[in-house]
């Protein structure tokens, strides 16, 4: 069973993923096909992202590997934006999270790596805003579709007050739940079949 991974912006995405593959899952983020591709190219990451601003068959080519790639992997976990509409047969997970706490947390991460952060976590609160509405219009845009509308998720976890770590476990027993359920009804079945 592949899963998919999205969520509000600084809902800790990235880092639940990471505390993923400490527990041994195989993850694979939209920024490692997104890579892949401009490497295929010869091209830098920054000179891909000037590509796609007027390009949009950047995005449906990265799109396609990403749909390719989950009829090709199992048991994987796929840390995208988009995935859930590309791999519909995946568990499907939403991380939400306040916009204070989403805010503190890009503004720290931004401090870590150097790019600019904003005084006020309001400001911060708005640039995220920005970002998100950007989104949702470009991908309402190309695909008719609404990432942030929860019902296209089998599980939604507010990660406002839980670590990544937390969140991991929480992911992590909720597939082997769903997995010993599709093995006791694969039993079943065959049991009746005798």
């Amino acid at each position: 069973m592949n899963i998919t991974i999205t969520g509000n912006l600084g809902a800790g995405k990235t880092s639940v993923c990471n505390e993923l593959k400490k527990m041994g899952y195989d993850v694979i983020s939209g920024g490692d096909i997104y890579r892949t591709y401009a490497q295929e190219h010869g091209i830098t990451i920054v000179e891909l992202n000037e590509m796609a601003k007027t390009d949009r068959s950047v995005d449906i080519q990265i799109d396609k590997r990403t749909k390719k790639l989950g009829t090709e992997v199992d048991n994987t976990i796929f840390d995208s934006r988009i995935a859930w509409h590309f791999i519909p047969d995946a568990l499907h997970i939403f991380l939400e999270v306040d916009p204070k706490t989403a805010a503190a947390r890009v503004a720290i991460d931004k401090a870590r790596s150097g790019e600019q952060t904003y005084s006020n976590l309001d400001r911060e609160m708005e640039e995220l805003q920005k970002r998100a509405n950007l989104e949702r219009e470009r991908f309402m845009e190309m695909y008719g579709i609404d990432y942030f509308d929860q019902s296209h998720y089998d599980i939604i976890i507010n990660t406002t007050h839980s670590s990544p770590r937390s969140v991991a476990k929480e992911i992590d027993q909720s597939v082997k739940r769903i997995e010993h359920a599709k093995l006791c009804v694969q039993q079943d079945l065959e049991d009746m079949e005798r």
